[in-house]
């Protein structure tokens, strides 16, 4: 029997910007209209994440720690809450701006820039994990805490780095990640602290006056907000009209 696969990870962000790919997602259509979705935790990922961060994969429970998670011809509460139904009334706008011509609800997921708001995850076109070697990393950079860096980054991301002497990987990833987190967290706040005293140093001789804030009309933003939480319009959209960039408007939603 033939089908289409669409695959994708499931994503989500740290307050420093650091990106987790915590889970596959596999749709797979076949040519009898039957479908099924399947979901792959990645939990070498996923035992990174504080409860602050990561309360579970909606629909899924991960206290059972399957390798996989398939759900036949039903639609995913993860798809069904953030995504368009067969029978909404603008449908065929909302496949347009995503150069679709039919609903594949995953697919319209990976292309579009509307943003679910009920949770911090997001979806991206499903990548298979890297292999870096580590010299090459440390090439790379000429900073050690760069380096650091961009080995989280990595380590976050699902990604292995090897060495001839060593690798990190699914099986010691939270371990390294244990280690180097602190301390990039400690040249965070150092550099965060090193630019507040800067401020106050130059605040005194009357050099520095701040940021000027962004105005936002109130009223205006709940009505651009209201709009882009029921997808009427994108974020693209949203971010036009207000005049602001992307982090602003986020922030300002949240």
């Amino acid at each position: 029997m033939k089908n289409i696969i669409t695959s994708a990870s499931i994503c989500l962000n740290d307050k420093y910007g650091f990106v987790y790919r915590v889970c596959r997602l596999d749709y797979i259509l076949n040519e009898d209209d039957s479908f099924s979705y399947i979901f792959t935790p990645d939990y070498s990922v996923i035992d990174l994440l504080y409860n602050d961060l990561f309360q579970g994969i909606p629909g899924l429970n991960l206290d059972l720690r399957k390798e996989v998670y398939i759900r036949e011809n039903s639609t995913p509460v993860f798809i069904s809450e953030r995504t368009p139904s067969e029978n909404r009334e603008e449908l065929f706008e909302l496949l347009a701006k995503c150069d679709l011509k039919y609903l594949n609800r995953l697919e319209w997921l990976i292309r579009t820039s509307t943003r679910y708001s009920g949770d911090n995850f997001y979806v991206i076109r499903y990548e298979p994990k890297a292999t870096l070697f580590y010299e090459d990393i440390i090439a790379s950079e000429n900073r050690a805490s760069l380096t650091i860096n961009n080995i989280l980054n990595n380590i976050c991301l699902g990604n292995i780095i090897v060495t001839n002497d060593f690798s990190i990987n699914d099986a010691n990833r939270k371990g390294y990640y244990s280690l180097l987190m602190p301390l990039f967290e400690k040249e965070k706040l150092f550099l965060i602290n090193k630019r507040v005293s800067g401020i106050k140093e130059s605040a005194k001789y009357g050099i520095y006056r701040g940021r000027k804030p962004i105005l936002i009309d109130k009223l205006k933003f709940e009505e651009v907000a209201k709009d882009f939480q029921s997808k009427k319009i994108t974020q693209k959209e949203a971010l036009e009209i207000l005049k602001i960039s992307k982090s602003t408007f986020y922030r300002r939603l949240k």
